[in-house]
């Protein structure tokens, strides 16, 4: 029920979707006395304002050096334009070195197997990226795991980002990354892709900043960690009486809102 990948933003005036249903309609109700109903569910409203977010400049992200770790430019077409580092000192650059044929989601056992463009992360050649920029990445993936290497005795940034798949989890299951130790479903970008991200403690209502900061169930929206709600009739989780509509905005998931006041 959950796509993964991006849905586009809808625009805003925010417009009721679907109206408060019964729950329990069509069910026969034997108890309940007369000149009373069945308890009204919350309703939906879906936004139809609120701006696309444009995709950011990845390539201006990247670390400065010889080459650019997402277009590939200053590096020779035989050649892939990735991070040099060594064991000797803690220093990591844009540098050029040969390059393989294997790309996205092929095995890799050095990063001379991987195509350019690509790096060798735990066994898998993924495309680099920079700066959060989907735009850099293959249709069912997203720029949103940050490449870190050890250099020197320490770990790293290296000024780029890799692609990973994404749809691959239920933001509103908290068992969805199961699988996967010390990971939860999350909201990884603007375009409402999901995926298993590490976890946060940030809590409903905490201060945040993109992409990985708020807890299971919840999004960081305009700095603050807000609830998520599941955008169908009478489903849960829901938004109750003091926690706002479950608006289901455009960089949220299919079947995803957020618990949003003042619509």
């Amino acid at each position: 029920m959950v796509r993964g990948t991006a849905a586009g933003y809808w625009a805003t005036s925010a417009v009721v979707a679907a109206l408060a249903v019964g729950c329990g309609a069509g069910e026969t109700v034997t108890d309940t006395p007369i000149g009373t109903y069945p308890p009204m569910c919350p309703a939906l409203v879906l936004d139809t304002t609120t701006p696309l977010a444009a995709p950011p400049d990845g390539a201006a992200s990247c670390a400065a050096g010889e080459c650019n770790y997402q277009t590939q430019d200053g590096c020779s077409s035989a050649q892939a334009c990735r991070p040099q580092f060594s064991a000797d000192a803690p220093d990591v650059h844009p540098g050029c070195e040969p390059a393989g044929a294997a790309t996205a989601g092929e095995p890799c056992a050095a990063q001379g197997d991987c195509a350019r463009g690509h790096f060798c992360a735990e066994g898998v050649c993924r495309k680099l990226c920079c700066g959060g920029d989907w735009t850099g990445c293959d249709a069912s993936e997203r720029c949103f795991r940050a490449l870190q290497v050890k250099a020197g005795g320490q770990v790293i940034d290296s000024g780029a980002q890799l692609c990973f798949p994404v749809g691959t989890c239920d933001p509103l299951d908290p068992k969805s990354c199961a699988n996967e130790p010390g990971r939860e479903c999350k909201i990884v970008d603007p375009t409402g892709a999901v995926a298993c991200a590490p976890q946060s403690s940030a809590k409903l209502g905490d201060p945040c900043a993109p992409p990985d900061v708020c807890s299971q169930g919840l999004t960081c929206v305009g700095s603050r960690c807000v609830k998520l709600c599941a955008y169908e009739a009478c489903k849960e989780p829901s938004c109750s009486r003091g926690e706002g509509s479950c608006v289901s905005f455009g960089r949220d998931p299919f079947g995803v809102g957020e618990c949003t006041f003042d619509r």
